[in-house]
């Protein structure tokens, strides 16, 4: 009985081994130039270590399933953007922080998981009703805090100070009553 049990804890999940699981989505991480080498492996790092928990943490936050990838992700010094499901690669910013770069690709992958779900306004106003919460299921509420203040100074054409402050005005029940209520009315071919 106690080798059946320890078979099934070795492999349910390598960290028992002392190895991260592999991400059951894949993203493959270039540099659009040399330069961005050492940010594209740090981001590659961030993968490896966090992505299956990633991808559990948003699937499990709004229902929802990854498209099957692999997503191409570009690293450059540029604004980062989601690419949209199916379409052009993902691009990421090199040069933020290691926070913010695992802040900014849960931001990027919640838009492609929530690409198809039927919603009239900004985006960022339907993905920013679980990514608060997706931080906080992963890093902590200190990390999410921090990730909505930096989001938050970003000027251009979204007002995500206005739109985070808005959807943070409603608790986490409402927040997922709302996401519940908006993904129920997609339809799945």
């Amino acid at each position: 009985m106690r080798l059946m049990i320890l078979a099934a804890l070795l492999t349910l999940s390598s960290p028992f081994l002392g190895q991260a699981p592999t991400p059951s989505l894949q993203l493959n991480f270039t540099a659009s130039a040399e330069s961005f080498s050492a940010a594209t492996q740090e981001y590659r790092d961030i993968w490896a270590r966090e992505g299956s928990r990633i991808v559990a943490a948003m699937e499990r936050a709004t229902g929802l399933r990854f498209e099957p990838g692999p997503i191409e992700v570009s690293i450059y010094e540029g604004t980062s953007y989601s690419g949209e499901r199916g379409g052009r690669p993902m691009v990421l910013r090199a040069s933020y922080e290691d926070e913010t770069k695992r802040g900014t690709l849960v931001h990027e992958l919640g838009h492609r998981l929530a690409a198809d779900v039927p919603f009239k306004g900004d985006h960022h106003e339907l993905i920013f009703l679980f990514v608060y919460d997706v931080w906080v299921d992963l890093w902590g509420k200190e990390f999410a805090d921090g990730q909505v203040r930096i989001e938050g100074l970003r000027k251009g054409l979204v007002d995500y100070d206005g739109i985070w402050k808005r959807t943070l005005a409603m608790p986490a029940e409402e927040r997922a009553r709302r996401l519940k209520e908006i993904v129920g009315q997609r339809r799945v071919p």
